[in-house]
């Protein structure tokens, strides 16, 4: 570590030491040491609920919760939620999956089936999905569909992120730096004004960057220096958030932000499964620099007006955008320049525009009606080159390849109404309806020379409508124990393949519809020092859209996305908190999956069948546990926390090739520090992946047909300060 880096560290750290007190930041989660564990306050169903009084299967994380994962983004998350993974460490295609249900938006005609939102505004595109922490306030993850009160093709889950708002008590702030391994240095900070009584703004800024932890080499030694980068999977990435909050009237409120996340690496798809030129995990020999360059922002409006008879009018106004280019990615996984992609970029643009009322809490009902609308515009790019003699030993030397070009306009318009009826102080019903009638639009171009893919030009159009109903039945027998059964339906309308095909049927694909089942209990024991939430799912999929590598008839490998005729994913959650002491804190959450193929005819062609293959990103089980002890000093809390998170092998194509097979993934974290008794500073050692456990993680196939894989990041540790002022 470099002496400027850790003379940083240790200056924040001193700040600290002089600084009295700090402002207190609005928070709707403060811990309460009186009555145990901490209540979080959510939105899930568009009104300000205890997460305990929800009849969904939510998972929701504080500030606090997102400070002791050290998270940096939502993938830092997922370990926190029960059946919830992410995985890929590409930013312009991570793959989202709850309860088995898992996929990525690669190309223009796809959309991801779980939808990210922040402050009520869907963020869209894969490459916009794992959303920065930076100031935010809190995090829930809805499982299962949610197709009353969410925008987009919500059918295997919702995340919703809320970030914190600006507020007109004073002006304060805060500072942090993280240094370490993998010369890791991560700056932060924000700041809190009350420009009058009445009008108040907030910024926030992070600039973080690391070091690769994959090594390249070059044993034969040919590979030309600007083709050479020492190291893949490196992080150069700046966020920034700005908020302005406006309390226009005693009936109104406006809340105005902006943000922008700017990604630069040298990233790694995989590397060549048992490498005669590299044998180690995170070990390549590559004569490509595999850059990434990806930009996400957006800004979102938010109008909040309370009549004189209590009815709220809302107006949640959204623009957002994502743009990412991948250039020179190495597609024979040697050090040989025999196949590469020359490019694949998208561009996306969308606007969206909500309308909520909200009546008033009466003593046996509520209710939300709202209209919804959308418009999309996707732009996506690709272009691959191979040396013919690769192909066909007997082809001319010189280099054939294929391109693409693809745009895909999308509207979507919905209608909906959600409330709940109180029949006595026991029992109650949740129900809601959501129309949606969506059109997409196609202008799609292949021109291919290698023979691998087909030659096509298309223009086409498609529409889809949709009723999509929940309803849930509540049982409250004795005070704080919810018991809850529920029903809920999505959809997801279908699109284009807009990849690189090799036959004009491989373009369109059908609607998915899904029906969710489930029945659960959420309650607080001992004096609300234990909390205990459990459920019990069972989802059915009719015309499952599935993405695979798909090997063609010419030796190659193609993405393919054809409709599944039936997919059932099934299985339980848990969820504990319990505090013994109040210097204790332990908690633990575990998710069991079944997600299966219950019908897959002629998959790959005439012969093939995948009725009864598990999905593809769908470990059976997922389980995280963790404690934090507090001893109380002089000046403030000696904190020791440890965490371990465990899922499991799960296929990365739904062929359930032997060779699509990941491994298992167990990790542990810690952290160790202290907290001022004012809140003012913290200082922490942390570490991640602390036995060092290098696994499989996920794996793929290249345009070529060669298989690839990427590997769990390796140990990581450093120290980290806060100050707040």
């Amino acid at each position: 570590m470099k002496r400027t880096q850790l003379g940083i560290a240790i200056s924040v750290v001193l700040l600290g030491l002089s600084a009295p007190s700090y402002a207190q930041e609005n928070d709707a989660t403060q811990q309460d040491n009186a009555t145990g564990i901490e209540v979080i306050q959510v939105t899930s169903q568009k009104r300000a609920q205890s997460i305990n009084e929800v009849p969904i299967a939510i998972s929701a994380m504080n500030e606090t919760d997102i400070e002791r994962l050290g998270a940096q983004d939502v993938r830092d998350m997922q370990f926190s939620v029960p059946n919830m993974i992410v995985t890929g460490y590409i930013e312009s295609s991570p793959s989202f999956g709850i309860r088995g249900i898992s996929d990525r938006s690669r190309n223009p005609g796809y959309d991801n089936r779980v939808g990210v939102y922040i402050d009520g505004v869907w963020v869209g595109r894969s490459s916009a999905a794992n959303q920065s922490a930076l100031d935010v306030e809190r995090v829930e993850v809805l499982r299962g569909p949610q197709g009353t009160l969410f925008g987009k093709n919500t059918v295997a889950g919702a995340i919703n992120i809320i970030t914190k708002r600006p507020y007109a008590d004073e002006l304060s702030g805060r500072l942090g730096v993280d240094i370490g391994n993998y010369g890791l240095q991560s700056y932060k900070g924000s700041i809190n004004v009350p420009f009058t009584e009445d009008f108040s703004g907030r910024l926030s800024v992070t600039k973080t960057d690391r070091d690769g932890f994959v090594e390249n080499s070059d044993p034969l030694g040919g590979i030309p220096a600007d083709k050479f980068v020492d190291e893949f999977n490196n992080k150069d990435e700046l966020a920034t958030r700005a908020q302005f909050y406006w309390h226009a009237g005693e009936n109104t409120n406006v809340s105005l932000s902006f943000d922008y996340v700017e990604n630069k690496a040298n990233v790694l798809l995989g590397e060549k499964i048992d490498d005669p030129l590299a044998l180690d995990a995170n070990v390549v020999s590559l004569d490509s620099t595999q850059k990434l360059d990806s930009t996400i922002k957006g800004s979102g409006l938010t109008i909040d007006h309370t009549f004189a008879n209590e009815f709220q009018l809302t107006s949640v106004t959204g623009l957002r955008s994502s743009e990412w280019n991948l250039s020179d990615v190495d597609e024979d996984y040697s050090p040989l320049p025999y196949a590469f992609t020359e490019f694949q970029k998208e561009d996306a643009t969308h606007f969206s525009q909500e309308l909520r009322l909200a009546s008033p809490a009466y003593e046996s009902f509520d209710y939300i009606v709202g209209a919804y609308y959308l418009t999309q515009t996707i732009e996506g790019d690709s272009d691959v080159q191979a040396f013919a003699p690769a192909l066909n030993p007997a082809a001319p030397p010189v280099y054939v390849g294929a391109s693409r070009v693809a745009e895909v306009d999308a509207d979507s318009y919905a209608l909906f109404a959600h409330g709940n009826y109180r029949f006595t102080d026991q029992w109650s019903i949740t129900a809601g309806l959501r129309y949606t009638y969506e059109e997409k639009a196609i202008d799609y171009t292949i021109v291919d020379t290698s023979g691998l893919f087909t030659n096509l030009s298309a223009n086409e159009s498609r529409d889809a409508s949709d009723v999509s109903p929940t309803v849930s039945l509540n049982w409250i027998p004795v005070e704080d124990l919810l018991l809850f059964a529920r029903y809920s339906r999505g959809f997801k309308s279908g699109g284009y393949n807009a990849d690189l095909i090799n036959d004009a049927e491989a373009l369109p694909f059908e609607d998915e519809s899904v029906d969710s089942y489930e029945i659960g209990f959420k309650s607080p024991f001992l004096d609300n020092t234990l909390n205990l939430n459990a459920n019990v799912f069972i989802s059915q999929h009719d015309d499952y859209q599935v993405q695979s590598f798909t090997q063609l008839p010419s030796g190659g490998t193609a993405i393919t996305i054809t409709n599944a005729a039936e997919v059932e994913s099934k299985g339980f959650e848990l969820e504990l908190q319990w505090q013994p002491i109040d210097s204790l804190q332990l908690w633990a959450n575990y998710g069991y999956t079944d997600a299966e193929f219950k019908a897959f005819p002629e998959p790959a062609g005439p012969g093939t069948d995948f009725s009864g293959n598990q999905l593809a990103e769908a470990p059976k089980y997922t389980y995280g546990i963790g404690a934090e002890y507090r001893y109380s000093l002089n000046y403030g809390d000696f904190v020791v926390q440890a965490d371990y998170f465990k899922r499991d092998k799960f296929y990365s194509n739904p062929d359930n090739a032997v060779g699509n097979l990941n491994q298992e993934r167990g990790e542990s974290a810690a952290r160790i520090g202290f907290e001022a008794e004012s809140g003012a500073w913290n200082v922490f050692l942390w570490g991640k992946n602390l036995a060092d456990d290098v696994s499989q993680i996920h794996n793929s196939t290249s345009f070529l047909g060669i298989g690839r894989a990427q590997y769990s990041q390796p140990r990581t540790y450093g120290v980290k300060g806060q100050y707040k002022f």
